[in-house]
């Protein structure tokens, strides 16, 4: 079941009462018949008026609210989404029970669990309703969430989270239909709850039934209802303009103020980039189990597992630079369907790396440009951006290549094609017409219109709406002037039907390289360089600008394939991905460097330091390799207890004065302490930039 296309958030004085009877003679009937399948009326949720109390020693959740709602149509009855686990006890409307409501927890379709309910006499469109539910069930694990081993609700008593996107409460239209709420959390004493709201959040105790009531108010539409929920150790911090307020559990305080710092500066950026996001100033970040997603975020509200908080793990910069984002694309703008998703992931992981692009240099950058384009090419013939949300598990590597790093690079043509400053007007004009709105691709592409005064149908067309991309070719000439220069003149030719895209070229001359921009409109176009020293080679888009195929690009793409099988566990798969990479490269240091590493987690140490000698003999490209592979080696022949050969592979790593992700430091450590294979995860053998 699909995670987003499934799912994405005065209390009642007398409710808990009122379920305890309520309780003791559920509707089984109704909860357990499937719902009919009938096209759903489409309705808009306006407000939730609700109260929740958790009981972890039970894992239960109790609840009941006041829903608002605007039909959009003539309608008698209306379909709300619902985790499987929790039951509906009744529902009303204007003090008089509802029995005609059937439940189905488990969910046909695309849906997934719901609730249909028959008001009883047809609505007319745009009158208000507003029903009240009640409901309850045990949140323990993933069953009847949207994930099938991830949960996004739980309650217990080392700790408890509630996730919009867990459907812990009756919503409809996931991602989409914002609302106002007045929600109270009920906890037990002791307990402290994080939460955003629009008001300063109320605690009162209340002693007699040995709880909190804690209040979250929001005024402007959000998508509600993220909570977390134990016995934290609560650090405020500030960072600029904003406050960024942790919520962590006992021993795990050492990584709160990296991520401040981190978070913080990720947040200025933002703001001057795009303008202030709808949160306002203050950032929740609560953390909770390693059952749950390693991030997700709410409005204003960002969960990490804790397992991010070990300060022995590389710190996740990227997860939660894409976090934060998500407060600008998919919180302060919305979208008008999941479909429109690509301004919401792509837009994030744009933002990610841009944030990267300003503070990275040299071989970094490089390789960070490299690393997004084959990325973004790895399932690129799977689906168009447009097509994914529909068409695929927003939690596959395939989807997350097409929507997140091939829409990040469609972003970044966009930004080629109509230029720098343009282009950030664009983004800051789009979050302030649509602030606290709906937007869809369409709207994008309208505006996008405007701002470059041209009609850009054709980007969308090419880049959103289709799949496939161009490889290019140059053929040129040398030429000799009178004056003692060398002319280079050619033509670089695409393989696409039709292309309109500014296509950098750089001329590699012997202590004279020069780069130009060239505009294609068709199939080719000619270029004309002069330089003092003796040509070399012409090189097409040598800044990874654009989504293109190559030689060396389909080697990467293979071997990307099999990194992302090693990841899910398929190592068999991804050992022929990676053999399949070797056959059109047999230097490629890279993919052996990756077939090693296939190895190291297998636990098979001749293998991997064969391949790790092997990525040494190659092209040592990129650079980072000949470091990385030598502490690789370094770690194989620790865990084969062959102690001095480890510490002549660390030496090595060091001598090579290569820095990138923290190699020297990572070296030195195990020249400290050997590696121990028994101590680590097998996760946690990943290759940097992986």
């Amino acid at each position: 079941m699909k995670l987003l296309r499934s799912a994405f958030p005065h209390a009642f004085s007398n409710l808990f009462t009122s379920l305890a009877v309520l309780m003791a003679c559920a509707l089984h009937a109704s909860a357990q018949q499937p719902a009919p399948q009938q096209a759903a009326t489409r309705f808009d949720i306006t407000d939730y008026r609700m109260e929740a109390q958790l009981i972890p020693d039970q894992h239960l959740l109790r609840a009941g609210a006041d829903v608002t709602l605007i039909p959009q149509e003539a309608t008698r009855s209306l379909v709300f989404e619902l985790n499987g686990s929790l039951k509906v006890e009744s529902i009303d409307r204007d003090g008089r029970p509802l029995t005609g409501f059937v439940q189905d927890a488990v969910g046909v379709g695309a849906l997934g669990p719901s609730v249909r309910v028959d008001l009883g006499q047809v609505v007319p469109a745009n009158q208000p309703v507003t029903l009240r539910f009640r409901w309850s069930g045990a949140l323990l694990s993933p069953e009847g969430g949207p994930l099938a081993t991830k949960r996004l609700a739980y309650v217990g008593p080392e700790g408890s989270y509630l996730m919009y996107a867990s459907r812990w409460f009756p919503f409809h239209d996931y991602a989409v239909d914002r609302a106002t709420s007045d929600i109270t959390l009920i906890v037990p004493a002791g307990m402290q709850v994080a939460g955003t709201s629009d008001d300063p959040v109320t605690a009162q105790s209340s002693p007699k039934e040995g709880a909190i009531r804690y209040r979250f108010v929001h005024r402007q539409p959000v998508l509600v209802g993220n909570f977390a929920a134990g016995q934290y150790i609560n650090q405020n911090l500030r960072f600029g303009n904003y406050e960024i307020q942790f919520y962590a559990k006992p021993g795990s305080e050492g990584r709160i103020n990296n991520y401040a710092e981190m978070m913080g500066q990720v947040l200025e950026f933002y703001s001057k980039q795009y303008g202030a996001p709808l949160f306002g100033t203050r950032l929740v970040v609560a953390q909770v189990d390693d059952e749950s997603l390693d991030t997700n975020s709410g409005p204003g509200i960002i969960f990490l597992a804790s397992k991010l908080f070990d300060s022995t793990r590389p710190m996740p910069e990227e997860k939660l630079q894409r976090e934060v984002a998500y407060q600008w694309w998919g919180q302060t703008v919305g979208l008008k369907s999941f479909d429109d998703a690509w301004l919401s992931q792509g837009l994030a992981e744009w933002s990610t790396f841009a944030f990267r692009e300003t503070n990275l240099t040299g071989g970094a950058l490089e390789a960070a440009q490299r690393e997004q384009q084959e990325r973004a090419l790895t399932f690129e013939q799977t689906a168009s951006i447009a097509r994914a949300p529909s068409a695929l598990d927003d939690q596959s590597a395939a989807y997350q290549s097409i929507v997140f790093h091939k829409g990040a690079m469609v972003f970044r043509m966009l930004r080629e094609t109509i230029g720098k400053e343009k282009f950030d007007w664009l983004l800051h004009n789009f979050l302030e017409q649509y602030r606290g709105k709906n937007a869809s691709i369409d709207d994008f592409e309208h505006l996008t219109s405007q701002v470059a005064a041209e009609n850009m149908r054709y980007f969308f067309a090419q880049w959103v709406e289709g799949t496939g991309v161009p490889e290019f070719t140059v053929d040129y000439q040398i030429i000799r002037t009178r004056a003692g220069k060398f002319r280079t003149r050619g033509t670089v030719k695409q393989t696409l039907e039709t292309l309109r895209m500014p296509v950098e070229l750089m001329l590699r001359a012997e202590g004279d390289n020069q780069t130009t921009t060239t505009k294609i409109e068709g199939k080719s176009e000619d270029f004309d360089f002069e330089s003092n020293g003796q040509p070399i080679e012409v090189v097409v888009d040598p800044n990874y600008k654009i989504l293109r195929m190559s030689d060396d690009l389909r080697v990467s793409i293979i071997a990307r394939r099999g990194i992302e099988q090693m990841k899910e566990g398929l190592y068999a798969e991804a050992q022929q991905q990676f053999e399949a990479a070797l056959k059109l490269d047999r230097s490629n240091s890279w993919v052996y460097y990756n077939l090693g590493m296939l190895y190291l987690e297998q636990r098979n140490w001749q293998q991997a330091l064969d391949n790790f000698e092997a990525a040494l003999n190659g092209t040592l490209k990129p650079t980072w390799i000949e470091v990385w592979a030598r502490i690789k080696r370094g770690n194989a022949y620790d865990a084969k207890g062959e102690r001095n050969r480890a510490v002549t592979e660390y030496n090595k790593a060091i001598t090579s004065g290569i820095n990138y992700d923290n190699a020297q430091a990572v070296a030195k450590k195990f020249l400290a302490t050997p590696f121990d294979p028994k101590a680590v995860q097998s996760a946690e053998l990943m290759s940097p930039g992986n």
